[in-house]
């Protein structure tokens, strides 16, 4: 924080000159001092965007060199390139961490994760070996994978998470044992995925380990399980009738009401609630307006149904509305007396 303490003496030294030549008073003095003087909380998080933004930059700079002379540079040169910086950034992140810079390292870290992507990338189209492109994202994410294990930080953790996703997306389009791996099923597999990454994350936390106990990661996976899980039962419920739904339909309802009774009843948490709950009303929002189409078919029960379902709308609304305000509350009652009992 040398910058902050440099504008700090400057600062006070032209506050004290002022106080000397009698411009200000005492009491006006003091006023302006801890006025100028940015809190803490301010100063680590200003400079911890600055050095985030400083780290940006230069990964865009070499980046941007590499493809202005991209047809200039040797197959060979470019990977014995790439693979110094990965080097070089590996020892600046141990370096840093020897010097107790946490954060720094794990920025170092996380950009030489993206470097590492970008690697594979040069070496696929040197030798040719990204006909499949799932096998680029699958062996980023395999070779990350140790970094994020023994970095502990969660935003690698997020890279990796994503770098996951996309494998398993472009995997899907192969439509390899298409029976069991149809495309329509990606959804539910990436929930699935998720799931398995929030019991990680809660039982990463419950042996303490503070570095996963962030509310806006659970908040991310929770996301990740529930909207594909809402997007895959919407498709069916908008494209199929009700008696041809097929097993993925029971599948992605079963694992969403489970995870819906987790975080309402077992977990207890509003933010990861709250997206559960919109998901669940979204679903019931298009379960409403299907039903009343298939029972009111034929242009003469065309206003008849559309009054239907605006009443069903706004009823649902209403009660939506009134359930998830009772709900809100009943956390905030919990989380006020876990605190007192503390």
């Amino acid at each position: 924080m040398i910058f902050f303490k440099r504008f700090e003496l400057a600062t006070t030294e032209i506050i004290n000159q002022l106080w000397q030549n009698d411009y200000l008073n005492t009491p006006a003095r003091n006023a302006a001092i801890e006025i100028t003087s940015a809190p803490l909380a301010i100063k680590t998080w200003l400079e911890r965007l600055l050095l985030a933004f400083a780290i940006l930059f230069l990964i865009a700079g070499i980046m941007l060199f590499f493809a202005f002379n991209w047809a200039d540079i040797s197959h060979m040169n470019k990977m014995i390139g790439i693979l110094s910086l990965i080097g070089l950034m590996a020892g600046l992140n141990y370096y840093l961490l020897h010097l107790g810079k946490t954060f720094a390292a794990n920025l170092i870290l996380l950009a030489n994760a993206f470097v590492t992507g970008v690697f594979m990338a040069v070496y696929g189209q040197a030798y040719q070996t990204g006909a499949d492109s799932y096998t680029l994202f699958l062996t980023w994410a395999i070779m990350i994978l140790p970094w994020a294990i023994m970095a502990r930080y969660l935003a690698l953790w997020v890279m990796w998470i994503l770098v996951c996703n996309i494998a398993m997306w472009t995997w899907w389009e192969l439509g390899i044992y298409p029976e069991f791996f149809a495309p329509r099923h990606l959804p539910i597999f990436l929930a699935v995925f998720h799931m398995a990454m929030y019991v990680i994350m809660l039982i990463a936390v419950s042996k303490r380990q503070n570095w996963a106990d962030k509310k806006w990661m659970k908040l991310l996976l929770s996301i990740g399980i529930f909207a594909p899980l809402s997007i895959y039962i919407m498709q069916a419920i908008n494209q199929y009738k009700f008696e041809s739904l097929d097993g993925g339909f029971a599948i992605s309802m079963i694992l969403l009401v489970i995870s819906y009774i987790f975080v309402r009843w077992i977990k207890k948490s509003l933010s990861e609630y709250s997206v559960a709950f919109f998901c669940a009303i979204a679903i019931l929002l298009l379960a409403i307006t299907k039903t009343v189409d298939e029972f009111t078919p034929g242009t003469e029960f065309e206003i008849f149904g559309f009054l239907i379902n605006a009443l069903a709308v706004i009823a649902l609304f209403f009660y939506a509305y009134k359930y998830y305000r009772e709900a809100s509350l009943h956390f905030v009652v919990k989380k006020s007396l876990k605190t007192e009992a503390e």
